[in-house]
């Protein structure tokens, strides 16, 4: 029996007896309901009686319950009743989490998942990463996030068995499930069953990132030169990550490095800004810290690319260079060429030449609006694709050997923007340029390098195609069919490279209401 078994029940024990009104079916018989008809288990507990669904363990009984609840009475429960009620639902949220890493586990045994030895020793193309591939076009998420819940199912069959009795039985949630897989990967068999037994009993009460902690500290204590050894290897995957899209045009980057020199760094980007509110900047300490990495590392002025003005004689403008001026301009620095980025914007002709307002996009970001376009376009190192605003068409790219020619390459990344598997934002750019049917010179049956022939896929998706039982169709160009190994198909269809908004849109007409609003027209 589990360490949590004194709080968690089976079930069968500990939801059969529960009917629809959120009581048992023993209290409502001996008349034990409250005032609107809600039954209460006999035993009270703390300063009020105990509904019978707040300490029932999850399961199908429970999770039936509580959408009859939700349906039908959620309104009528009180204050303290729908805390036990969203908490009863996290209950039931982490079992069936559960559920679906046990799959995930089982579907990683599974022959079709296999790749032969040596694919799988020269490739790395393990069942593990096959089958989150696998699991990935089904969920629609990435191969990564579906690796990682086979990665978690395979480990609860193992050495965190103890971990998914936990989550099984709602005592902890997935984010915790997670937290522990990644903190007792790759520790020694008896280390990890030492730290687990440690941290597990009170993780219910701590949050993820508590746990983290318990788990690290556990490590030192229990093995130093072990979290020395860990140390070293984590340091060797430092790196930083692909900007991550967030809303309204911005994007985040993740740096992951020691400890030591991220609180180092944090800590001078830190000084360096609060220097400068002294001298008189307005931007605040976040807007500085931020402005101060890009200006350093791209060597340019100290100009902010967001449009607002910062105060003592500094301007934001949608275009940065090494004009700027005021406090906090950065002298020497600022003479440095600007370093060179390549970076496509995809801008309708109508919104550069101003008769339009259509948005534009920034590849591997997604849409812009069309002032943020326009001044993307005007210049610096970003490269301008002009595009027919009503067929987003590309205009500007200008066409039988293994290597396509410049102009061909450049079009198929354009049309598809990014790896063609379904659910892989890789951007075409940094993409393998696949031949769909494989190339075979002097063969009947090879496939051409022609646009309808050609795809970009990243290194990972590529080597899946090639090595694996994942298949590729490209009935006509720009359109992808994928065969999963287990015989499941998912479609990825071209879209235009900005979407664009007719004249009889119902909403051209109230843009342009909003716009005979604006006090302040460009």
């Amino acid at each position: 029996m589990s360490w949590f078994d004194t709080v968690a029940s089976s079930d069968d024990g500990g939801s059969r007896g529960l009917d629809a009104s959120g009581g048992s079916r023993g209290a409502r018989e001996s008349g034990v309901l409250d005032g609107r008809g809600r039954g209460r288990v006999a035993v009270e507990s703390g300063p009020r009686p105990t509904l019978a669904w707040h300490v029932a363990a999850p399961g199908p009984g429970l999770a039936g319950l509580l959408g009859e609840l939700e349906h039908e009475s959620l309104e009528l429960l009180d204050d303290y009743d729908v805390v036990e009620f969203v908490a009863a639902a996290h209950r039931v949220a982490s079992w069936a989490h559960r559920l679906v890493v046990a799959g995930a586990g089982e579907l990683a045994t599974r022959e079709s998942m296999h790749a032969p030895v040596e694919v799988e020793l020269a490739h790395g193309l393990t069942p593990e990463r096959i089958a989150g591939a696998e699991l990935g076009l089904r969920l629609g998420i990435t191969p990564r996030a579906g690796q990682n819940l086979v990665r978690t199912g395979t480990a609860m069959r193992r050495n965190l068995a103890p971990t998914g009795d936990a989550l099984r039985a709602g005592w902890i949630d997935a984010h915790k499930a997670k937290t522990l897989l990644d903190g007792l990967d790759g520790l020694p068999t008896q280390l990890a069953v030492t730290v687990q037994d440690a941290v597990l009993p009170r993780a219910a009460r701590r949050t993820p990132t508590q746990l983290a902690a318990d788990i690290r500290g556990a490590i030192v204590h229990l093995d130093p030169c072990e979290a020395a050894r860990r140390h070293q290897d984590a340091a060797k995957g430092r790196h930083l990550t692909r900007p991550k899209v967030l809303p309204d045009g911005m994007a985040g980057l993740w740096l992951h490095t020691t400890a030591p020199d991220a609180h180092a760094l944090y800590d001078a980007i830190d000084h360096a800004a609060r220097t400068r509110r002294r001298a008189g900047d307005t931007r605040t300490l976040d807007q500085l810290r931020a402005d101060l990495i890009c200006q350093h590392v791209l060597h340019r002025g100290d100009t902010p690319a967001h449009g607002h003005t910062t105060g003592a004689g500094t301007t934001d403008t949608g275009a940065t260079g090494a004009g700027a001026t005021g406090a906090g301009a950065t002298g020497a620095s600022d003479t440095k060429a600007p370093v060179r980025a390549d970076v496509r914007v995809l801008v309708p002709l109508t919104t550069l030449l101003g008769t339009g307002e259509e948005a534009g996009e920034l590849i591997g970001h997604g849409a812009i609006d069309p002032v943020t376009a326009r001044a993307l376009a005007a210049g610096g190192t970003w490269r301008r694709l002009v595009t027919d605003p009503t067929s987003g068409t590309v205009l500007d790219v200008g066409r039988t050997r293994y290597t396509p020619p410049a102009d061909l390459a450049e079009h198929v990344r354009h049309r598809d923007r990014t790896c063609v598997h379904p659910t892989c934002q890789t951007p075409a750019w940094t993409s393998e340029l696949d031949h769909t049917i494989a190339y075979r010179p002097g063969r009947d049956d090879g496939g051409t390098t022609a646009a309808n022939n050609l795809a970009p896929l990243s290194k990972g998706c590529h080597q899946l195609k090639t090595h694996t039982r994942f298949r590729l169709h490209q009935p006509s160009p720009g359109r992808f069919v994928w065969t999963t190994p287990t015989g499941h198909t998912y479609s990825r269809d071209p879209e235009p490279p900005i979407p664009t908004l007719t004249r009889d849109h119902p909403l051209h007409e109230h843009r342009n209401t909003l716009r005979s609003m604006d006090p302040h027209p460009e």
